[in-house]
């Protein structure tokens, strides 16, 4: 390294001569590198010797692996900055080569100094900053986007919202119609959608008073419109989604707020394969150092935006005067695959979603209500009596029902 223009003071030079092992760095992708190039029986920084097979790789190679993460992301501040003396010098974030190593989290579990002082040698006198830093970082955008988002609709306009603002939305950040369709087409792209087998087996908990039996379908399924009179996250007040969860645990763990009241449990089981985007699976963050083929069409900075929304999806959100607003992103972006986002030229019939109640927990909204729940016919019968309403009328309702409740348990039960 060091033969072009562009990084001219940056050499692997100084590390010439030196062998490292895989113990002295942190990160799991130098690590792998290490492993993967060892030609030494002995490591020069922590003393480390085999008799028997190679640990240590050349660090003049090792540098050159660590240098193409960094080049990546920044480059000489002389080559992007501009300069004001009197202003104090470069006009923007910048930093020394010893600043950068550390900026970036290097980790250097066993040295002394030595070969910290190697590696920043290598990278030379120069003082760096981010690639083309008077624009934001892809990654940066979309964040900045869904932030953006977040605040416009909770604070300024939750309705006809997806037409740009010229104001607003002349700007890198994207208008919220473009960023939905951003995330709809990446979820696509990293095959998020995913079916939901038939015979699936979703778990929904209910509370309910001392003395009262929860048994029929819709004692544990949705409320009728009339009673969807309280936000949730996915759903306002007034739209009717089934909430479930991929575990009894969780399913209580989602609804447990009140240890007066009871907790009986309903075991739905699905009666026809649907699709569902997975939000619990996405693909992995790649790591600062970790390098990519040619051939890979992984988008790093679109993947790590995704991780960052999904998060922000699940965060918990605390119950008082502010539950309503601080929904509405996840309503809204809920609303907009239920109704417009297509896999495959179709809808989707839910979206799976990682608990913020119970660690490790997996739930689902379902885009179904109560007319999606499978009856009995004597089921049928006593509910259509109950409601002064004909069975055949009834029965045409639910014609397209795929839910059956096919256990109940009682988790709790109070005196």
């Amino acid at each position: 390294m060091g033969d072009g223009d562009e990084f001219e003071v940056t050499s692997s030079e100084p590390a010439i001569g030196y062998t490292v092992c895989a113990g002295c760095f942190g990160d799991d992708d130098i690590q792998a590198f290490i492993r993967s190039n060892v030609d030494s029986n002995e490591c020069d920084f922590c003393g480390r010797k085999s008799r028997t097979r190679p640990i240590a790789a050349p660090l003049d190679e090792v540098f050159d692996f660590i240098f193409a993460a960094l080049e990546r992301e920044y480059e000489r501040a002389v080559d992007a900055l501009g300069w004001d003396s009197a202003e104090g010098g470069y006009q923007g974030m910048h930093w020394n080569s010893a600043e950068l190593l550390e900026s970036v989290g290097l980790e250097l579990p066993n040295d002394d100094g030595r070969l910290f002082e190697i590696l920043a040698e290598c990278l030379g006198d120069e003082v760096w900053c981010e690639r083309d830093p008077y624009t934001l970082r892809e990654d940066e955008r979309l964040v900045g986007s869904w932030e953006d988002f977040c605040s416009s609709i909770k604070h300024e306009r939750r309705y006809f919202f997806l037409r740009k603002a010229k104001n607003r939305f002349d700007s890198e950040y994207l208008a919220p119609s473009d960023l939905l369709r951003f995330i709809g087409k990446t979820v696509n792209e990293y095959e998020l959608v995913r079916k939901l087998p038939k015979g699936s087996l979703v778990y929904r908990a209910r509370q309910h008073k001392a003395g009262q039996t929860l048994s029929s379908p819709y004692d544990f399924g949705p409320p009728p419109v009339e009673r969807a009179t309280r936000p949730n996250r996915m759903s306002p007040a007034g739209i009717v989604m089934f909430y479930g969860s991929d575990k009894r645990e969780t399913a209580v763990a989602e609804i447990d707020d009140d240890a007066t009241l009871g907790i009986s449990v309903g075991t739905f089981q699905t009666t026809r394969d649907a699709t569902v985007l997975d939000l619990t699976r996405l693909p992995r963050r790649l790591g600062f150092f970790e390098q990519q083929p040619d051939s890979s069409e992984v988008n790093r900075y679109a993947l790590e935006f995704l991780h960052r929304f999904v998060k922000s999806l699940a965060a918990k959100v605390m119950p008082g005067d502010r539950e309503h607003i601080d929904y509405v992103p996840t309503q809204v972006v809920t609303e907009w695959f239920r109704t417009a986002f297509r896999h495959r030229k179709k809808t989707i019939d839910g979206i799976r979603y990682m608990s913020a109640q119970r660690p490790g927990g997996k739930s689902l909204v379902l885009f179904a209500d109560r007319f999606d729940l499978v009856l009995s016919p004597g089921q049928m019968k006593k509910i259509a009596a109950a409601q002064s309403l004909e069975e055949w009328e009834l029965r045409s309702r639910h014609e397209q029902a795929w839910l059956k409740l096919v256990r109940r348990r009682t988790e709790r039960a109070v005196a």
